[in-house]
């Protein structure tokens, strides 16, 4: 079943407090876990593993590279977003805050080699969204209440936030939720891991957006005042 979004004008877009970035889920590299990336599991769910930090770069599958071909930006299955080296240097030289950057290897069965994009990286992670937003619901739930949610394809998704909950924002967000499938019996190289959705401001945007980059959506955030 098709997805359903809104849709949103530029003047939106550039008035919202937060976009949701979200891929093109036909064109996703794979990555991870399974293809060689460390995580720090200390405070991290052993259920699930979400809160698992990233401790290396970020490896890539190598046949997966032709993917990458033609495009300014992409993303893992995990929703680790990749930028390539330019459009990482003009976010960079940007100032935009809650931004870190690690390399990226693309890896074959003998080796691996770094290519010329970068992972973006958010250091900065939300409070838990107010329970108003739609669509979403938590299909495998986990102990800890973090993960994995999901949303429903027939619903468009709304995420919702209280204002004072956004005091602190950077311009690059995480969600405090988890989404998507698990599998994980705490051998993280063999893990599939939920992962946090990317908020990010509207400055991230027009860099995007001012650099050509195609196939991602952007979703502007509800605010509560109360």
């Amino acid at each position: 079943m098709e997805r359903r979004y809104d849709s949103f004008t530029d003047e939106e877009l550039e008035s919202a407090r937060l976009l949701f970035m979200w891929y093109d889920v036909n064109s996703t590299v794979f990555g991870g876990p399974r293809m060689g990336t460390t995580y720090d599991m200390s405070d991290a769910c052993n259920r699930c593993g979400a809160g698992a930090r990233q401790t290396s770069a970020m490896f890539i599958e190598g046949e997966d590279l032709p993917k990458l071909e033609g495009r300014r930006a992409a993303a893992t299955c995990y929703d680790d977003i990749l930028v390539d080296e330019k459009l990482a240097r003009a976010l960079a030289e940007s100032g935009a805050t809650g931004l870190s950057f690690r390399d990226v290897f693309a890896g074959f069965e003998e080796r691996s080699f770094q290519i010329p994009w970068r992972q973006m990286c958010a250091t900065h992670t939300l409070p838990p969204m107010s329970p108003r937003s739609t669509s979403i619901y938590p299909y495998t739930p986990c102990t800890c209440g973090r993960s994995s949610f999901s949303w429903k394809a027939e619903i468009p998704l709304r995420l919702a936030y209280r204002a004072a909950d956004l005091a602190d924002i950077s311009d690059v967000n995480v969600t405090w939720e988890w989404f998507g499938e698990v599998k994980f019996d705490g051998d993280v190289s063999e893990a599939l891991f939920p992962y946090p959705l990317f908020l990010v401001t509207p400055k991230v945007w027009r860099i995007f957006r001012d650099a050509g980059v195609t196939g991602f959506d952007w979703l502007p955030i509800r605010v509560e005042e109360a």
